[in-house]
């Protein structure tokens, strides 16, 4: 394997583009974050209200 100069691999291009992969990465991440806060607002109007199911 060659060592490449200094000035070389400034001139390297490619792996900084938005893939669908990256998208779809942050989309279930909100979607994650999304249900948290969903399901933590349930929980809290439901303890308020007292309305919780006994276990």
């Amino acid at each position: 394997m060659q060592k490449l100069s200094e000035s070389e691999m400034k001139c390297i291009e490619g792996g900084t583009g938005v893939t669908a992969t990256m998208l779809n990465a942050v989309y279930k991440l909100i979607d994650v974050i999304y249900n948290i806060g969903d399901s933590l607002g349930s929980f809290i109007r439901r303890k308020a209200e007292g309305q919780m199911c006994d276990l």
